[in-house]
């Protein structure tokens, strides 16, 4: 796809520049967020995209100054915190760094993979500088993270986030390979989940005691814990697509049903009923006749239809058994009152609304 032309760009930016459309940024812990520097942090992120190429500092600065919740900056410096308590981890903060910077890459090829017209209640990137570009600059992001954990001087962090990468990539790649098929099940939906979404947190929690030298037992909870509060986010999200709407979600809802997407209220509803797999597939592939506004109403109907089954609540309680396992995971973390943030962030993120 090329850049959208500026009266159609404008016309993009109209609808979701709108006070309604555009979510603030989720503050989950606003004291902490302020205390753990998460301010400065946003400063720095800008400052990084503006050393892009001149060629790819519009598309990547304009998505990290549409905010986020920051939530994976957040929980890797309260991580490295709880794992020694009293101590201001060196490292710590470019590990922050490289956690957003990653998540914003996948975001930046996600919207291409996806042809997602808007993120964050902006026009995503990809629709102002084209996919080409969008790409690149994601690919970009990666490269300087991978510098800057080099050079945060955390033993460990390099190795955990070319791992952490490894894992993003074959998330993205099980997702496309069930993307538009009705035949996957609520494993292959977890398992995607874990990939895509428990990985990043994973490594926030594992950087965070790294750039603090914590001990190994403390290392892998925070690891854990990260993995199962990253899987409950991504549950949470599925979620949203059903029970959000556009202005609060920033994003279109219902995106997993006409995009195909493997998620696990999909999987739950369409074992318990397996009609909806043809009215799914219908659904992926409308009559070249339908207008927008039948296919958004059959969309509606099927919609409807899930939730009958039930299954956004064995969803939700599927996401609250992983919450519970997020909360044991830091038994072995030193008793504090960071400790008690982190096990907040982890309640909070299933009762999000955006």
């Amino acid at each position: 796809m090329s850049a959208v032309s500026s009266a159609g760009l404008a016309e993009l930016h109209e609808v979701a520049a709108s006070p309604l459309a555009r979510p603030s940024a989720a503050q989950l812990l606003p004291a902490a967020q302020s205390a753990e520097g998460i301010p400065r942090l946003e400063r720095l992120l800008l400052a990084a995209a503006r050393r892009a190429p001149r060629e790819l500092a519009g598309a990547a600065g304009d998505l990290l100054r549409a905010g986020g919740k920051r939530v994976r900056p957040l929980l890797l410096l309260l991580s490295a915190r709880a794992a020694v308590p009293g101590l201001r981890a060196r490292g710590r903060v470019p590990l922050a760094l490289v956690a957003e910077m990653v998540h914003s890459a996948t975001l930046l090829h996600d919207d291409v993979i996806d042809d997602g017209l808007t993120r964050r209640g902006l026009p995503a990137p990809r629709v102002a500088y084209g996919n080409g570009v969008s790409v690149i600059a994601g690919d970009w992001l990666l490269a300087a993270s991978l510098d800057l954990a080099l050079r945060a001087n955390a033993p460990g962090a390099l190795e955990a986030l070319v791992r952490t990468l490894r894992q993003l990539v074959e998330g993205e790649a099980r997702q496309i390979a069930l993307r538009g098929k009705t035949e996957f099940s609520s494993d292959d939906a977890l398992q995607i989940a874990y990939l895509k979404t428990g990985s990043l947190f994973a490594f926030c929690g594992e950087a965070g005691a790294l750039a603090a030298r914590a001990p190994q037992e403390v290392t892998a909870a925070l690891r854990d814990f990260g993995m199962r509060a990253g899987t409950t986010f991504q549950i949470a999200d599925d979620l949203l697509d059903f029970e959000s709407d556009a202005a609060t979600l920033g994003k279109a809802v219902l995106a997993d049903v006409t995009e195909g997407k493997p998620s696990l209220p999909l999987a739950i509803a369409l074992k318990r009923l397996p009609p909806l797999r043809e009215e799914m597939a219908a659904l992926l592939k409308p009559e070249p006749e339908a207008t927008e506004d039948e296919v958004r109403a059959r969309v509606r109907v099927f919609a409807a239809r899930l939730s009958r089954t039930g299954a956004l609540g064995a969803a939700r309680r599927i996401a609250e058994k992983e919450r519970d396992a997020a909360l044991a995971a830091l038994e072995p973390v030193p008793q504090s009152p960071t400790r008690e943030l982190l096990a907040h962030v982890a309640r909070a993120l299933l009762s999000r609304s955006h």
